[in-house]
């Protein structure tokens, strides 16, 4: 398909295939939230239709209508093209050490707290991880307290519902113009700069991939198939998607795999005040610790 010139029957417009009529987008947008928890409100059907583009052409369809009867037929959650649908629905924005106060807290207080109950091997989950850069922002630090003898190992597990975004996620190379975010301490530390002519880009080394484990997963879903002691848990900048019953039931099943005594970490633009956790306690305003 990349080798097809726009002259191509292939190459079609927006408009091209058809109206994506309002009984179209409900019946899409309604599928979406129950099964994934993404809100489309009727401003977002424009977003919608652009970004199914993709997908009618990878699947040569010709109408928007025949797209989402294609995609509803079997309403298998598993089946491909639902996957590549969310791929191409959801969103990815991300950078290395977004809300830096964040990290500076994990230093500063979270890691000698975790010294002073004697854990010495964290285990840290960024849900809604993206292309990865959150994961290794905690990479990054969390090797810093290694070489710091403050902890002696740790694991970061990343998960996101995007197959494609957590494949970049894996492979760990970015554009170089993204390491002007990251300290130059760690710069110089993790990052590996590619070489020639060619396109700039940076690699993660390979001692903080080592500590990564990447896997699909829906927030949204009743149940994760996940172990239930992690010491940390950042979900940042995500539950902004979810309407209030969503995001009630996404935080009650992160503290359900957090430990007594973890720590979760929510977005600036994100809150829990509304919600009443009888197991939680403010710490910071996007900071929380697990009571029991």
């Amino acid at each position: 398909m990349d080798n097809i010139g726009k002259n191509s029957r292939f190459d079609f417009g927006i408009e091209d295939f058809g109206e994506f009529t309002d009984r179209d987008f409900h019946k899409l947008s309604r599928f979406i939230y129950r099964e994934f928890g993404i809100q489309l409100p009727d401003k977002k059907k424009f977003l919608l239709k652009s970004r199914l583009v993709k997908r009618l052409k990878a699947l040569n369809m010709k109408r928007y209508s025949d797209y989402v009867n294609f995609v509803l037929k079997g309403g298998d959650l598993s089946s491909e093209e639902v996957i590549e649908m969310i791929d191409v629905v959801s969103t990815n924005k991300t950078d290395f050490f977004r809300e830096s106060a964040h990290f500076d807290f994990l230093i500063d207080a979270v890691i000698p707290d975790l010294m002073g109950k004697g854990i010495k091997n964290p285990k840290v989950w960024s849900a809604g991880c993206s292309s990865g850069e959150e994961v290794y922002t905690l990479c990054m630090v969390l090797e810093d307290e290694c070489r710091l003898n403050r902890i002696r190992d740790y694991i970061v597990y990343g998960s996101d519902i995007s197959t494609s975004i957590l494949q970049k996620a894996v492979k760990a190379i970015y554009p170089f113009s993204v390491a002007e975010n990251i300290p130059d301490r760690y710069r110089k530390r993790y990052l590996l700069k590619s070489r020639g002519e060619g396109k700039q880009q940076i690699r993660i080394s390979k001692v903080l991939r080592d500590k990564t484990r990447f896997m699909w997963l829906n927030l949204a879903d009743d149940y994760y198939n996940l172990a239930k002691d992690f010491d940390i848990i950042f979900c940042r900048n995500t539950l902004i998607y979810f309407d209030k019953i969503i995001q009630r039931k996404v935080v009650a099943n992160l503290l359900e795999h957090l430990k007594p005594g973890g720590y979760l970490f929510i977005g600036h633009s994100e809150s829990l005040l509304n919600h009443h956790f009888n197991n939680i306690k403010q710490v910071k305003p996007t900071i929380y610790r697990k009571t029991k």
